[in-house]
């Protein structure tokens, strides 16, 4: 029998995480300068990440992370230009956009360039170009530069809407114009906008087999396929037969492989219920089952699991058999 908790501290705080809007997370180079002082386009900097900080738009990386980071790839100004660095390092800092700028006197004025660059592609997202008399006329527009820059960068017409096939043939039910890191099992992250679930139910098993858990897992966004790694990592006795998790990793479709896919967590499984079940028809044959989340139960019980006939959330061993549906993500 199923021992359930539930309380309306934790629908609350499961609805919170899992419609908070994501924001970008942007690094911000230090600015270059030709024959302006170096002191003065270090204060430039420090005043640009601050303002463009406060336009609430973006998530900004500290400075210190940045060049501890930069330090340890050995990465130079020059390596803009080299898109496969770029990315690592914007990998690194799991970062999706990188700011760059340049203060450049020519004459009697100051010309300042600011580009905000994909750290996937390294394609410019958008720029700006400002001519000066001097750095405090750079201050006072400063502020409308953040704000129109981290409009600019973030205006990306989306691909697929919920309810649409995806590339790998689920059911799209999360979509995101600010794209939302999903972390691996190897410790790296990837950069997506999109979350898609198997058309079909996988079948009907336990969450591990009969070993006891001893990992970590988390409950949110993007949360879900370095759970399904630690999952399948701690059960050493794993098969498709005993393991939800290793169930959705063996998944896959025309388009996709094993690996692909993944359990989801708990914040991800609710987004499922909520974006094409609650309220609608059951046209994706959910048929009002409980779904086996990758989000371990913070109490007596196995993991975290849903139940779609109104989308209710508790515990359940885990030895209990309950069904599985697997989850994709991905990016433009």
């Amino acid at each position: 029998m199923k021992k359930l908790i539930s309380t309306l501290l934790i629908a609350t705080l499961a609805l919170l995480c899992g419609f908070a809007e994501q924001k970008t997370v942007t690094v911000i180079v230090p600015f270059d300068s030709k024959g302006v002082a170096s002191d003065e386009a270090d204060i430039v900097t420090e005043y640009f990440i601050t303002e463009y900080a406060a336009t609430g738009k973006a998530t900004v990386v500290d400075r210190n992370s940045f060049e501890k980071i930069r330090a340890q790839q050995n990465f130079q100004n020059t390596d803009w230009s080299n898109a496969e660095k770029v990315a690592k390092l914007g990998e690194s800092l799991n970062a999706s956009q990188v700011i760059v700028g340049q203060l450049l006197k020519f004459r009697e004025e100051i010309i300042t360039t600011i580009k905000v660059v994909d750290v996937n592609t390294t394609e410019i997202l958008a720029g700006k170009t400002e001519r000066v008399k001097d750095v405090a006329q750079l201050f006072d527009k400063i502020p409308a530069i953040c704000n129109e820059l981290a409009d600019s960068s973030r205006k990306t017409p989306l691909k697929f809407k919920i309810g649409d096939i995806g590339p790998g043939g689920g059911i799209v039910f999360y979509v995101s114009e600010i794209a939302f890191p999903v972390h691996n099992g190897d410790g790296t992250s990837q950069m997506c906008n999109f979350l898609e679930v198997s058309p079909i139910d996988l079948g009907t098993v336990s969450w591990i087999s009969s070993a006891k858990f001893n990992s970590r897992t988390s409950d949110g966004l993007g949360a879900g396929m370095i759970n399904t790694y630690n999952i399948i990592k701690s059960d050493t006795n794993h098969s498709v037969a005993n393991n939800a998790a290793y169930l959705c990793n063996q998944y896959y479709t025309e388009t996709t492989k094993k690996g692909d896919w993944y359990l989801p967590s708990k914040v991800e499984l609710d987004l499922i219920y909520q974006n094409l079940v609650s309220g609608k028809t059951d046209k994706y044959n959910f048929n009002g089952k409980w779904f086996w989340s990758s989000s371990a139960h913070y109490g007596n019980y196995g993991a975290w699991l849903q139940r779609f006939s109104d989308g209710y959330q508790g515990g359940n061993n885990e030895s209990g058999t309950d069904s599985v549906r697997a989850v994709r993500a991905f990016s433009y």
